[in-house]
């Protein structure tokens, strides 16, 4: 009897064990799949809050650019994630709940790798421009697109051939150069605008003895005569000065400018050394010079004492070692070949007030806004290596120091791809240029196109600029047609055999050649380029036939006469090259990235004028990273079975996750 007992207690006992085990397994499992619920159910809570808050975008700069963008400002975005997830964690705040099977609570959270609009070359406005435009744009427009910009793409080699022969002239023609530079430091001659021209201040303009031509060493009568008015009778001043009668002051100054040009003249005969031989001048030249120099020295600090102790004598003797009669420069042929009028002289002159009242017609009309702010910053801020290229200096370089810098005017486009043409389009949608106005939001700078462009601080500054780079690209075309013109460039070389022929110096006359060939066709361009801004027809390359300008018209050059000459043009056909055309291919030179960082600039300045005065693009996010650990409280391991067999008191489990947030889609880092 008593071994049934024993027998029945210990199949109870077995049976209860079992029964704890086979609950335990069971409270497991429920737990782990509560585990695996509660996991999927927290990164949903997570995607969830993290996608409310993408709908906190800058609703401005979504209505006035269609771009999508968060402001990183203010409430820190942990924040804004926590509350909205907080309603999901907590059911029971929303409605009574009586068991929550999740019991999930969020124990941390960051975001991080925030990609800003500026952030990795402005791939997140590239992203969203290619996104939206293109749904608007065909094919077939990007293929006529290419076909229109395929004939500037020798432009850019065209400019470097251009410089390379100016180069090569240059350097050919280096020594006559410097023979001319002599003449004119030494003896106070230059041949320009129609005749022999004499200096203010040169070196032989001291006589220490009879006022003759001899005497100082000039040779040719006309050189006599154009600086005979400026010679000074040092004797004569010197005496006056003594008996207290002459400008003293005045007389030091002359010695001042003249220890300038001595010294000028010393440099460039040092420079050219054993070679000045070559061009006729006296061996003992730059010796002569530095002699002088200390008699300009002497003579200026004598002169610093009062009139009653200058001693004449011992001034007369100081000055009679001030000799210049051993430099002698050849002037021959002067007057049969040489003094022909300079065209350049009148080009100084018509662009010296810059190039907008040449070529635009109403110039008093043009906008007069400015950015009030620095330009270009985030172009300064992403890359501050970024060289500014001021191609109205360029233009003016050339005009004034004959400096041939057509490159950068011209960069290559040849790689253009569809996502650029996409952005150009874009702008097209939502930026305005000088010629066409975009939009009803007031704006910051009316010539946005222009600011892409060139970046500059102000409507003018910027149409200056595209203005002054579209006549140095059509010079190139247009100097390229010169070129080949055999009867244009015997005209060129007929006026420079008229403006530097008396030198006898082949390379100075072809260098002159061709400096006035690109002159030429620099002027062509001025009238191009109003007829351009006032729609009219204008080939992109052009013809010899289709050159409007004459060599004899760079004398009489100015806004009335290009004005004249547009008038004779056609209206533009539909698919000529426009103005438009012309600032998309600057822009394409200067690259996608530099063109997003300053269309930053006017989506931040229009929106803050307009909408937000604080607002900040660069500081705009488009995507991030969540990283969020959640704490679950356990329902099922907390059985006391469930804990004596484990050994262990287990109240919460945990478990993270991460998620990439963003606008758009794109490749993101695997949740984990």
């Amino acid at each position: 009897m008593e071994n049934n007992n024993y027998r029945g207690a210990v199949i109870s006992v077995f049976l209860s064990m079992t029964l704890v085990v086979v609950l335990s397994l069971l409270g497991t499992m429920v737990e782990v799949g509560r585990g695996k619920v509660c996991q999927v159910h927290g990164r949903r809570t997570l995607r969830s809050a993290a996608d409310s808050l993408l709908t906190e975008y800058s609703l401005p700069l979504y209505q006035e650019y269609h771009m999508f963008f968060l402001e990183d400002m203010g409430k820190p975005f942990e924040k804004s994630i926590a509350k909205y997830a907080e309603d999901t964690l907590e059911p029971g705040s929303i409605f009574p709940v009586r068991t929550d099977l999740f019991d999930l609570a969020l124990t941390d959270l960051a975001v991080n790798e925030k990609i800003y609009a500026g952030d990795q070359d402005c791939q997140a406005i590239k992203r969203q421009i290619t996104s939206y435009m293109k749904r608007a744009i065909t094919a077939d427009a990007f293929k006529q697109f290419q076909k229109a910009v395929t004939s500037a793409e020798s432009l850019g080699s065209s400019a470097v051939e251009l410089e390379q022969k100016a180069e090569e002239e240059k350097q050919a023609a280096e020594l006559d150069t410097k023979l001319l530079t002599l003449m004119e430091l030494i003896d106070g001659v230059s041949v320009s605008e129609g005749g022999v021209h004499g200096k203010k201040y040169f070196v032989k303009m001291f006589c220490t003895g009879e006022k003759k031509a001899e005497s100082l060493g000039i040779t040719e009568a006309s050189v006599w005569k154009a600086v005979q008015g400026h010679i000074v009778d040092v004797n004569s001043v010197m005496k006056a000065i003594i008996n207290g009668k002459g400008d003293r002051n005045g007389f030091v100054k002359k010695i001042s400018e003249v220890q300038k040009k001595t010294q000028e003249a010393i440099g460039i005969l040092k420079e050219l050394g054993e070679r000045s031989r070559t061009l006729g001048i006296s061996p003992n030249a730059r010796n002569i010079l530095v002699a002088n120099q200390r008699v300009l020295k002497d003579a200026k600090m004598l002169l610093q004492n009062p009139a009653a102790k200058l001693d004449m004598d011992f001034l007369r003797r100081l000055w009679q070692s001030y000799d210049t009669s051993e430099i002698v420069f050849d002037y021959a042929g002067i007057n049969e070949k040489g003094g022909g009028e300079n065209p350049f002289e009148n080009f100084r002159q018509m662009i010296s007030g810059g190039m907008i009242k040449l070529v635009v017609k109403d110039a008093d009309k043009l906008s007069k806004k400015k950015a009030g702010c620095p330009p270009d910053q985030y172009q300064k801020l992403y890359d501050s290596q970024e060289e500014y290229r001021d191609y109205t200096k360029a233009v003016q370089n050339f005009a004034n120091e004959e400096n041939v810098d057509f490159q950068g005017a011209v960069k290559d486009i040849s790689q253009i791809a569809f996502s650029d043409f996409m952005l150009l389009k874009y702008m097209e949608k939502y930026f305005s240029t000088a010629i066409q106005s975009v939009g009803e939001m007031k704006k910051r700078l009316d010539y946005e196109w222009e600011y892409l462009a060139c970046g500059g601080g102000s409507d003018r500054e910027n149409l200056e600029q595209v203005i002054s780079r579209m006549v140095l690209m059509r010079t190139v075309t247009n100097t390229g047609i010169l070129f080949a013109s055999a009867s244009k460039r015997e005209t060129a070389y007929a006026a420079a055999l008229a403006v530097v022929g008396f030198t006898g110096l082949e390379p100075l006359v072809r260098l002159t050649q061709t400096l006035f060939i690109i002159l030429w066709g620099m002027s062509e361009g001025l009238v191009d380029v109003a007829g351009i801004l006032q729609g009219r027809h204008v080939p992109l390359i052009k013809a010899e036939r289709d050159l409007v300008v004459k060599f004899t018209d760079l004398f009489v050059m100015g806004r009335e006469y290009i004005m004249n000459q547009v008038k004779k043009l056609p209206r533009a056909r539909k698919n000529d090259f426009t103005y438009k055309h012309y600032l998309m291919l600057f822009m394409l030179g200067n690259g996608s990235t530099v063109i997003c960082r300053r269309m930053m600039d006017l989506m931040e300045w229009n929106i803050r004028d307009n909408y937000v005065k604080g607002f900040s693009l660069g500081k705009c996010v488009e995507s991030f990273q969540v990283q969020g650990s959640f704490s679950m409280k356990t329902k099922f391991f907390q059985l006391p079975f469930i804990q004596k067999i484990l050994n262990r008191k287990l109240e919460r489990s945990g478990a993270g996750t991460r998620i990439y947030v963003g606008y758009l889609p794109q490749s993101a880092p695997q949740s984990r």
